[in-house]
């Protein structure tokens, strides 16, 4: 599911007042895109589809019944779909397939895109490649009867040759707030039909995110803090204003040192800008830390050994999902990196 790692305790660091925000970083950062980014540019592998013996088969359908009437649901692109028949879901993201099978849907999921790393049993499904790089051809061979993504989804022209072909195409908001999410929930829940176990479901993640932030507002003193992506040492990007990393490193009740320094959206890691950020603590996916060498290897990215997180080796490493899909496990991500930064409040 998860694991973190801490090298130093974060509890020196607050011993020792190092707290706080650094000078702006010099003006090399990008402007915010119209779509949020929740994901790094990327070069994955073309989108192919699954041999078809992993297709589950088309006149069987899931255990668990179409929604029997229509639901008309306008998107965030502007365009109003009507969804008639659930049996067949393609998910293009990670963080909506965490959603749909925490809604109980899970059964009716035929494929997903290469973002889906939970819950578990996904690794079991066919991926349709990658939803930000989308190949039509790779959902058709599934058969879906709704194709469920956010806006970050792209090229718009593979989005439109699936509605052509008389696919319910529904494109939500990207959502990168705490509050976002409940959003999220609903509109996936109202899509597939399910409004009522989306009100519960949104209410029980919303009370662990409440909780969680609670136990945030104890913490002392703030630590500062710096997400660092990294797919292996010539694809490493900082995340900053915008992205789902702030609202939880500003949850916990840190400075998230990368959106104050200036940095919008996700861009490529400079020395300069991590210097001039001065994290306590930096955090890294659980992905790119083989790609790295091993945890030594976060040491010797590009700056990190001149910043206060390396010198006293004060890192933080998450399951990539667990930290960045923000969904039904996101109450218990804050709650973990509350704890992980300032430990002194665990009961």
């Amino acid at each position: 599911m998860r694991w973190r790692t801490t090298l130093a305790t974060v509890a020196g660091l607050l011993l020792a007042g190092a707290c706080g925000t650094a000078d702006p970083a010099p003006a090399t950062t990008a402007p915010a895109t119209a779509a949020p980014v929740t994901q790094p540019p990327a070069t994955p592998p073309p989108a192919t589809a699954a041999p078809a013996t992993a297709v589950p088969p088309i006149d069987s359908p899931a255990t668990t019944p179409p929604v029997p009437a229509s639901v008309t649901f306008t998107g965030v692109d502007g365009v109003e779909t009507t969804v008639t028949d659930t049996s067949r879901i393609v998910s293009l993201n990670g963080d909506l397939t965490e959603v749909i099978f925490a809604l109980g849907l899970g059964s009716q999921v035929v494929a997903v895109d290469i973002t889906t790393t939970y819950p578990l049993e996904t690794n079991d499904l066919p991926r349709v490649g990658f939803g930000q790089q989308l190949a039509p051809e790779g959902v058709l061979a599934f058969a879906p009867t709704v194709v469920i993504g956010d806006q970050q989804i792209q090229p718009a022209e593979s989005i439109q040759q699936l509605r052509d072909a008389g696919v319910a195409v529904v494109i939500l908001e990207t959502q990168t707030t705490l509050p976002g999410i409940e959003t999220k929930i609903l509109d996936v829940a109202e899509v597939l039909g399910v409004p009522d176990e989306g009100r519960v479901l949104a209410d029980r993640v919303n009370g662990e995110i409440n909780e969680a932030l609670a136990l945030a507002a104890q913490a002392q003193n703030q630590v500062s803090v710096a997400f660092v992506y990294s797919r292996g040492p010539q694809q490493i990007f900082l995340f900053g204003r915008g992205t789902v990393t702030q609202a939880l490193i500003e949850g916990a009740n840190a400075v998230d040192t990368i959106s104050e320094s200036g940095v919008f959206a996700v861009v490529p890691l400079t020395p300069e800008a991590l210097v001039a950020a001065a994290p306590d603590v930096i955090i890294v996916p659980e992905s790119g830390i083989g790609a790295l060498g091993g945890l030594a290897g976060i040491a010797e990215l590009p700056g990190v050994a001149q910043t206060p997180a390396g010198l006293s080796e004060s890192f933080l490493v998450y399951e990539d999902g667990f930290f960045l899909n923000f969904g039904p496990r996101t109450g218990e991500a804050l709650r973990t990196l509350v704890l992980d930064l300032y430990p002194e409040l665990e009961a």
